[in-house]
């Protein structure tokens, strides 16, 4: 099993993109996410990029990715997502 955390240091939404399936999970401020899938760490799981419109992690692995709060808990695909045109 292999992790990634992500966090929002900024005073802002931040969206986590999660590829290649496209799901986004908004992170507001001093929040963080944990990205976990099935595949070992030495196999290079993830690539993380960051740009103008968020975060995205590349999941470079034929296995599955799930996202979890600093709790533990699922964060499901459209999490704290924005009202179209807000932030």
């Amino acid at each position: 099993m292999s992790k990634t955390s992500v966090s929002n240091e900024t005073s802002s939404m931040v969206c986590l993109w999660v590829e290649p399936w496209g799901t986004d999970h908004w992170i507001r401020p001093g929040e963080e996410f944990t990205v976990v899938t099935e595949t070992e760490p030495e196999q290079s799981p993830f690539n993380v990029v960051v740009h103008d419109q968020g975060i995205t992690v590349w999941v470079n692995s034929g296995s599955d990715a799930e996202v979890f709060d600093k709790n533990g808990g699922p964060v499901p695909c459209g999490y704290q997502r924005p009202a179209e045109g807000g932030r």
